[in-house]
């Protein structure tokens, strides 16, 4: 957490509740894009988005730099927000990833970036979000579990677990993509 971030979280546990627009402002932006690509709809995303800063509002005293930075208990509080959103309206996503030539090792090598947007599209909302994460926002396995995790933790068996997850993740985009390749 920058120490900008820190006087902030003081003065706001302090009283000064209008500093708390400062880290809408600065941390808004990155939570519209992240939580944009889990529900696919801009009105829902704004909403999501806000319920995650009342959220974060509301448990800003358990929020622990030593636990994880300010961006990384924010994108939790979404992560959050946004799957409870997805099954209160029972909607199933295509997430619409911007994506780069970076391809992961095991996938076929003429597979375009396009054919990989298709493939990921084809995966659930979870699964989605784990290659989002780890492969385009560059998440360690162990931001990862304790965003993703209901409890917060971060444990060797969480992090092992997601590891497992991912790989199983890329096996599957390696079958879509080997059927796919092979039925055009």
């Amino acid at each position: 957490m920058t120490n900008s971030d820190n006087n902030i979280i003081e003065r706001i546990r302090g009283g000064e509740t209008s500093e708390f627009s400062q880290l809408v402002k600065r941390y808004g932006p990155q939570l519209m894009v992240f939580v944009g690509r889990i529900v696919g709809v801009q009105e829902d995303t704004e909403d999501v988005v806000q319920n995650t800063f009342v959220a974060a509002y509301q448990h800003l005293k358990d929020f622990d730099p030593q636990r994880a930075s300010l961006p990384t208990w924010l994108q939790r509080i979404a992560y959050h927000e946004a799957l409870y959103h997805l099954r209160k309206h029972r909607r199933q996503v295509v997430l619409p990833l911007n994506i780069s030539e970076d391809i992961p090792d095991d996938l076929p090598e003429n597979t375009s970036a396009q054919q990989l947007d298709e493939a990921i599209q084809q995966l659930s909302t979870e699964d989605r979000t784990l290659l989002q994460l780890f492969y385009f926002d560059g998440r360690s396995l162990k931001e990862i579990a304790y965003i993703t995790d209901k409890a917060g933790q971060a444990t060797a068996r969480e992090v092992s677990r997601l590891s497992s997850q991912l790989h199983r993740i890329r096996q599957r985009l390696r079958i879509i993509l080997t059927h796919a390749l092979n039925h055009e």
